[in-house]
């Protein structure tokens, strides 16, 4: 095998490919946890071997990657799927959570998990997982990663592992959950659904009470946002409902395009609480007896607000989500989808 070597042998691998925008910084220190590693493409060799086992197709989208996170070990059985494997791929996994929870990013094609080993000189393919891209922003469709990002998004990786480890039975499923339900809306087409899933993801945060959900999530989300941003999130909120009971035709029909603006620009800022919110509940464990599943919530969420605030921390500005919005280059083909 000719050029650098990626895997070495005896050594078993789980890979992240990704064709996407980056920062060249990036790739001039490799490292960014111990079991993680930016591959760039000028260092991934794909064996010609692949293309028969991938399909020329997703071969080549392989072989067009812009960079590649890898993990790695050395096992005493290469050749064997077992828990090794496993292992790689729950990092790989983990880190790919953390970037979406991270950036807004939108591939050019489907991401791809790649995993097996080095043996006798021959790198073996084992798993081939396609993940759906996550869907791009009308106003930023392609953002740039950054190695702040990148940092982060290990971070996030680093702290679901270990609430990973400290999770018995259900104790931190409503957590999980939301986490799961972002990472899913992340890939849905339709704004409206993603709007409407994401207005989910906040409500899993702040268990709105029955009869209460318009007052719950406008008054329980100011912890996140602050208290200049309550207009915008009810008006999220009635939004949500629209959605939630069926009504779109309210919000679409007739075509309007300063509505439809509108939209645009509530979806990316529920999108960047809910975001954010997550990744602020996984990077301080402190949070995660309070966050985790409904008794902690429901306590939390019992407490004054001045004790809310002293541990959650400061608000984030939740209109930094559409400080790049400029109307003048969205087109109304865009606006109808």
């Amino acid at each position: 095998m000719n050029g650098p070597v990626w895997v070495e042998d005896g050594e078993k691998y789980a890979i992240l490919g990704l064709s996407v925008k980056f920062n060249a910084a990036l790739i001039e220190n490799p490292a960014i946890l111990p079991e993680l590693s930016i591959l760039p493409r000028a260092a991934f060799k794909m064996p010609e071997h692949w293309r028969d086992w991938l399909g020329t197709i997703r071969a080549e989208e392989v072989d067009n990657c812009d960079f590649f996170i890898v993990s790695k070990m050395r096992s005493k059985h290469p050749e064997v799927l077992d828990q090794d494997s496993q292992i790689l791929q729950r990092r790989i996994w983990s880190f790919y959570r953390g970037l979406l929870l991270t950036s807004t990013f939108s591939p050019a094609h489907k991401p791809v998990v790649l995993t097996g080993a080095r043996v006798e000189g021959e790198i073996g393919v084992r798993q081939v997982q396609d993940l759906d891209s996550p869907a791009p922003s009308i106003f930023k469709p392609y953002p740039e990663l950054t190695r702040a990002g990148l940092q982060q998004a290990a971070d996030i990786a680093a702290g679901l592992e270990r609430l990973g480890q400290t999770a018995h039975g259900d104790s931190h499923w409503r957590l999980f959950r939301v986490i799961h339900l972002y990472a899913e809306t992340r890939t849905q087409a339709d704004l409206l659904h993603r709007l409407h899933q994401y207005a989910r993801c906040v409500d899993g945060l702040i268990v709105s009470r029955p009869g209460r959900g318009a007052s719950d999530f406008k008054g329980r989300t100011r912890l996140f946002v602050g208290d200049r941003n309550q207009d915008i999130v009810g008006e999220i909120y009635q939004d949500r409902s629209s959605v939630e009971h069926l009504n779109e035709d309210r919000l679409l029909e007739p075509f309007d395009r300063e509505k439809r603006l509108s939209l645009t620009k509530k979806e990316a800022i529920i999108e960047h609480i809910a975001r954010t919110a997550l990744s602020h509940i996984i990077l301080d464990p402190a949070l995660w007896p309070h966050f985790a599943n409904r008794a902690g919530l429901e306590d939390f969420w019992d407490l004054s607000f001045d004790k809310q605030r002293e541990i959650w921390g400061p608000p984030i500005n939740p209109l930094d989500a559409i400080k790049e919005f400029d109307p003048q280059y969205i087109h109304d083909g865009l606006l109808r989808n």
